[in-house]
């Protein structure tokens, strides 16, 4: 029996799944018992470098739609407008759908697999999120006879690419982005990437598999590192941090909190290890403890792996479905959210400054762990000398913090505004 399979795409994951299939054809047909196909594949254009072979080519999606001799069709093109029409028109007309879009599945998902589960076919995106890990499937079964507490992890390598550039390298943002651009790890407007959004897409996804809720990704925080100096990551290395961008779902009783925002982070943790453009995803769970999963989050051959992982478990009948939005969600706004923080302060360099400063915290309820005052000095637009206060807060709600750093801000020997990092304990 044949499993015929269209592809919609030619860029550089379906050039790596066209590569990986054809290399791998033998292997794949013992697994599924059954042949892998590839019939047909739509493309905005044909490419001269890709042997496409036997394969029927056009650039019309709809013909991936309306071809019925397709068992599985794979969506490689990106974007949510054609990449959601597509998929939507496969699954209404019973076709099964493999993706590696997280953005159609942050913005249309809930609809999308509503519809896969009332016309009984899979759609399937394992390669949505964190490249060739395979979260996914292991967040599927929800690890039996466990409950599953957090989830957190570095799901966007360009961020982290940047992060471990100018820790190891001394570079600042703008070169370190740079060079992630020279190097293909950043696109030409990296702002989706930089900013959080892709990152905080993901999380929504990995957040209704963990706690079975709707994908929500407008509940989802999200911060970018733009704002992470050199003088940050230096100063919370003197701490014993290292700075990442982190995403966080993490539930507690009916209440979910997810975030995306740059993090301190012990050095001792994993996740500080993570370096360059991999990826790492951890689990807390109630009986096995904290499960850990790295790799590459990118790629061609990454992504196209986690895409022949969905296919196979198709064509052997071992594909299920996961479940998806069998609870609410109640989001827990950041405000409420507690955690200890690490502070840089701009404070003029006179007496009493460095007492107000815990005078203030105190009169909110927040108290200082460790607090370092620097000695170099760094010159305001009003050329007044500043030195730079840094300060790592025991645990606090965050409204209650910025409460304190508005009060701190207004002081006249305070420069505006306050550098805020939350620190996050992945104990």
């Amino acid at each position: 029996m044949s499993i015929n399979v269209g592809i919609a795409g030619l860029g550089v994951v379906a050039q790596a799944l066209l590569e990986l299939a054809k290399k791998n054809a033998d292997q794949l047909n013992d697994i599924t018992a059954k042949t892998l196909c590839v019939a047909r594949l739509a493309s905005r254009r044909l490419r001269d470098e890709v042997e496409l072979g036997e394969i029927a080519f056009s650039t019309n999606l709809d013909d991936l739609v309306t071809d019925d001799d397709l068992n599985v069709v794979i969506e490689l093109i990106g974007g949510t407008d054609a990449a959601y029409d597509l998929i939507k028109a496969c699954l209404e007309r019973g076709r099964g759908v493999i993706t590696a879009n997280k953005a159609v599945l942050a913005t249309h998902g809930n609809e999308l697999l509503e519809i896969a589960c009332a016309r009984n076919v899979p759609l399937a995106f394992e390669a949505a999120v964190a490249g060739g890990i395979p979260i996914i499937a292991a967040l599927k079964t929800r690890f039996p006879a466990n409950d599953i507490n957090w989830v957190t992890g570095i799901i966007n390598g360009t961020c982290n690419y940047i992060l471990t550039a100018m820790s190891e390298e001394g570079v600042a943002f703008e070169d370190a982005l740079r060079k992630a651009q020279d190097l293909g790890y950043a696109e030409a407007d990296p702002t989706f990437d930089v900013g959080g959004m892709d990152a905080a897409q993901k999380l929504a996804i990995l957040v209704a598999l963990a706690f079975d809720v709707p994908i929500e990704i407008d509940e989802v925080y999200c911060e970018g590192i733009q704002d992470i100096t050199l003088a940050d990551i230096r100063h919370a290395d003197e701490f014993g941090y290292s700075i990442k961008h982190l995403a966080i779902g993490r539930q507690d009783e009916d209440v979910i909190e997810m975030r995306v925002h740059p993090a301190l982070v012990p050095k001792d943790n994993l996740l500080a290890k993570v370096n360059d453009v991999e990826n790492a995803v951890q689990v807390g769970t109630t009986n096995t403890g904290v499960l850990r999963f790295t790799g590459p989050g990118a790629g061609g051959d990454a992504t196209a792996t986690s895409v022949i992982a969905d296919l196979t478990n198709i064509a052997s009948g071992l594909y299920r479905q996961p479940g998806i939005g069998g609870g609410a969600l109640k989001a827990r706004p950041i405000g409420e959210v507690s955690s200890a923080f690490f502070l840089s302060i701009a404070a003029a360099d006179r007496a009493g400054v460095i007492a107000s400063i815990g005078e203030t915290l105190a009169s909110h309820g927040i108290s200082i762990a460790s607090m370092v005052q620097k000695q170099e000095e760094v010159v305001r637009s009003d050329d007044r000398a500043v030195i730079p206060v840094v300060i790592l807060t025991n645990e606090v709600a965050e409204h209650e913090l910025d409460q304190s750093l508005r009060e701190l801000e207004s002081l006249e020997d305070i420069a505006s505004p306050i550098k805020k990092i939350r620190v996050v304990d992945l104990a």
